[in-house]
């Protein structure tokens, strides 16, 4: 799923938001407390969102009886637009409890004022102290704006290296071990590359990255060079800097020396993966859920190798609590429940049905490899940020479709050879200073 929000929608969903908590707030009453409906906003991007939700608002109607869930579909190309559309519908009079939000919304929604942090609940309800105790605590910190949690995160994606088993054995290559770096890495993948024609163009790389997402694209690598492409606490924008580069440095010398391609779309990069013309690449475990239905199962995974420390990023989903909610409790409940074992349980999936995200729950997440759902090291998932305690978030400014959009147009020409790494980022860090900020 693509991560954007324009600042236009940015200023549209926050005075649609911050009207419908006014509206709410003036109009709250003792009665409407005792309301026993909910309305949920998600992101309409496909059947799968729609029958993920219904099965979300039947469970907890079942396990609440005289509970109504009424669902509010919201269509958008990404998440950008689905915010947007949001307050369209709130503006024609839909006041939502929770809305469905990425890891990038959270600093919006909290920026904002919209929602009702989780703090208070998280300290007093015994349910949550236990659910806590299961949920490794860079999950919930990733999810924390200035002191408030915004929500917990139901489901969440880190990165990792997939390697293609076949390409692996066919080239006589070991798998790649957790303790690996980056010249390890390097000779790795210069192993798996092939030229079988000899017109001097390989015909299989060793490996490639995302050309259209920046979140399983540089940032795993910027993230293993210690760096990072905005300092959140600060509100400012870290490109230039020399974790940056080094990280930029070492991608693009994998395209001069021919062990990578030119990044290019995740599509291409999956089809790419399972016809053996790239042997490695990094996702989260989105990928599992074009591979197995289509009966490709020649894959594993492992940690990114280690620069100058070992980092994951990670980005999530939740339902935060609006102040336009007239039952904050309930609201709560069903934040609640979609954290629940069952819950977590179908975000695992099943072989034929697998799940497209890792489950927030360390109990849960640990039986991805006991129920037969591959890859064999699905347990790196997890021990990527429960073990290594190494936890980044994705940079996530409110300005986020201008961020993304400048970072990758930069990225695209230092990769393409137009612009020197060191132009390159100085023209990325310029360009981002205005939009990177904390207003």
């Amino acid at each position: 799923m693509k991560r954007t929000m324009s600042s236009i929608a940015a200023v549209v969903v926050a005075a649609a938001l911050t009207a419908a908590a006014l509206t709410s707030c003036s109009g709250s009453t003792s009665s409407s407390k005792d309301s026993k409906t909910l309305n949920v906003a998600f992101w309409d991007y496909g059947p799968a969102a729609e029958a993920n939700n219904k099965a979300l608002a039947d469970g907890f109607e079942k396990k609440n009886p005289g509970v109504t869930i009424t669902l509010t579909p919201v269509a958008g190309e990404n998440w950008g637009t689905y915010y947007a559309n949001v307050a369209t519908t709130i503006a024609a009079g839909k006041h939502p409890d929770l809305m469905l939000i990425s890891g990038e919304g959270a600093q919006f929604v909290a920026k904002n004022n919209l929602i009702v942090p989780i703090n208070d609940y998280l300290k007093n309800d015994p349910e949550a102290k236990s659910l806590q105790a299961d949920i490794a605590p860079g999950l919930i910190n990733g999810f924390k704006v200035d002191g408030k949690i915004v929500t917990l995160s139901n489901a969440w994606n880190d990165m990792v290296i997939y390697y293609n088993t076949d390409v692996f054995k066919a080239a006589g290559v070991q798998p790649p071990t957790s303790d690996w770096t980056w010249a390890d890495f390097e000779a790795t993948a210069a192993k798996l590359t092939k030229d079988t024609n000899g017109d001097g163009v390989p015909d299989q790389y060793g490996f490639t990255w995302a050309s259209n997402e920046i979140f399983p694209g540089i940032m795993p690598w910027v993230a293993n060079a210690g760096g990072n492409l905005t300092d959140s606490k600060v509100c400012k924008a870290t490109a230039d800097t020399p974790e940056v580069s080094k990280a930029v440095t070492f991608l693009e010398s994998l395209i001069q020396k021919k062990i990578a391609p030119a990044p290019m779309p995740m599509s291409d990069v999956f089809t790419r993966f399972q016809n053996g013309s790239i042997a490695m690449f990094g996702a989260g475990r989105w990928p599992i859920g074009t591979f197995l239905p289509a009966g490709f199962k020649a894959f594993d995974i492992q940690l990114y190798p280690k620069g100058d420390t070992y980092k994951t990023v990670f980005g999530g989903s939740g339902y935060p609590i609006l102040k336009s909610s007239k039952n904050p409790d309930l609201a709560w409940e069903f934040q609640k429940y979609t954290v629940s074992k069952a819950i977590q349980e179908q975000t695992v999936g099943t072989p034929d049905k697998p799940g497209d995200s890792i489950p927030s729950l360390r109990s849960v997440a640990d039986t991805m490899t006991t129920v037969g759902v591959p890859p064999k090291n699905s347990q790196l998932f997890y021990d990527s940020i429960d073990k290594h305690d190494t936890l980044v978030p994705y940079p996530a400014p409110a300005k986020y479709s201008e961020y993304e959009s400048t970072v990758l147009r930069y990225l695209q020409l230092i990769f393409a050879g137009e612009d020197s790494v060191k132009n390159g980022l100085a023209g990325m860090q310029k360009e981002l200073e205005p939009i990177v900020t904390c207003n």
